[in-house]
Formats: C-alpha cells, structure tokens, sequence
C-alpha cells in the first residue's frame, strides 16, 4: 500500500458502507433455507401446517419486495412488519407470540450466511485514521438490525477502528436518502460538504452521497459503469489514496 502523508485528511470524515464493501454477502442460499426452514419448525409447533412451499414462497417475496423498496427510495422497513407482511401472505392471523417467535431467526439468519472480511479492509481503514480522518460506518440494513450487524462487526475485529456508526434501522430511513447521510455528519460533528462516502453500490451509495453533497469513492471490483467524476477502486488498499485525492 501507498504510503499517505501525515494528517493530510485531519477535518474530513470518510463514511464506508458494510454489506459488500468492508464483508462479503456470504453464503445467501444458506441463509434463506436456514430461515425457511425454522419459519416451518415454528409455525408447525403454532399449529399451522401450510402446503409445501408456501413459506418460501412468501419469505422470498417479501424479502424482495422490502429490498427493492429500499434500495429505490430509501424506506426502511421494521424487521416487525417484515414478519407480519409474510405472515399476511401465508394467509396467517398476526399472532403476537408467533411473530415475536419468528423475529429470532429472521433477524439472525445472516449468521448463517457466514459473511466474511474483504481483504484490505483492516489496513485501509487505519491507513485513513493514521492520515487524520475520522471514519463512521454507514450501512443500510434490512433482516439484519443494527444489533445484529454489530455482532459481525465485533466477529471481525471491525468494531474500534470506527469513531461512530449509522445503521438506517437506527435512523428509520436508508440510503439513498440524504437523511442518512446526514445522521453521518450530525454524528461525527461536521458538515456534510466534509464527508467521503465510500460504498460498492452506484445507486445507494454512490448517487445517495453525491446528490446529499457529499463525496464519494465507488469500490468497484465488479467493473460496473462508474459515474462521470467518481473515482473507483477495485481493491480496498486503493481506498487511502482514492479517497485523499477525492478530498483534494
């Protein structure tokens, strides 16, 4: 890695995105048959014995339906009412105690996914604290609650190297929204103008940042069509560099 100046970032805050950018998705095919299958061992002690493949039917619709809405205006939807919309698609009453029950391993399923650390994370992360930034977390969540995700923080030793952290379950809304890059610069004392988001997706990310007035560094090891202006990264021990020439 490129060495980097001594403070050159001291009054900036670089935002990085979780899910793709700092660890893998993992094995997403685990995680849903994990939680297909103890939605059916709960709903069968309930008393609800549904036909063959009407519970991973309505998880998966469910959960794509709340991803698309999220990813194109920013909604973020209550693990809660994600339990109670599939429940309404199984044909189910909105039992209290079955849902508490279900929030468990709808919430936990992404455990099971085993998602893992991108290579470079750790020594770009405190290569831009050692250049002076001051780094907040900003991720979108869905399934996965900002309790939950803190856990896989702490799984990979990525917990202390952030001064704050921004999870949209916390804020109420997601990216691409500007609040939750507000909630970014509120939380690290700063204007948004001072902030460097660094995310792998051009619409959340990349688009949320920009059109919020921010910065932004596309991590980009997919080769996907980058905006006229950004720069991108295909490794993430680019990222110092990337990111110092952005806020020059």
């Amino acid at each position: 890695m490129t060495p980097v100046a001594a403070d050159p970032l001291e009054g900036w805050v670089v935002s990085v995105d979780l899910w793709g950018t700092l660890i893998t998705y993992g094995d997403r095919e685990a995680e849903a048959a994990w939680r297909i299958r103890e939605f059916e061992t709960v709903l069968t002690e309930f008393g609800h014995d549904l036909p063959d493949g009407k519970v991973r039917e309505a998880i998966l619709a469910v959960r794509a339906d709340t991803q698309r809405r999220q990813r194109t205006t920013g909604e973020q939807p209550p693990v809660r009412g994600q339990v109670e919309q599939m429940l309404t698609v199984m044909g189910l009453p909105l039992d209290t105690r079955l849902i508490d029950t279900l929030l468990v391993p709808h919430t936990h399923a992404v455990l099971r996914a085993c998602p893992d650390i991108i290579p470079g994370a750790h020594s770009a992360l405190w290569a831009l604290r050692q250049a002076g930034a001051r780094l907040v977390l900003t991720s979108n969540t869905l399934a996965t609650p900002a309790s939950v995700s803190r856990l896989i923080l702490d799984d990979h030793d990525l917990t202390t190297v952030f001064d704050e952290t921004v999870f949209s379950s916390d804020v109420g809304l997601a990216k691409p929204r500007w609040e939750m890059f507000a909630a970014v610069a509120t939380a690290a004392g700063t204007d948004l103008s001072r902030v460097v988001h660094v995310g792998n997706s051009v619409t959340t990310d990349i688009h949320g940042a920009l059109n919020a007035g921010c910065r932004a560094v596309l991590f980009n090891p997919g080769g996907k069509p980058c905006p006229a202006g950004v720069r991108a990264i295909t490794s993430l021990d680019q990222m110092p560099i990337a990111v110092l020439a952005t806020c020059s």
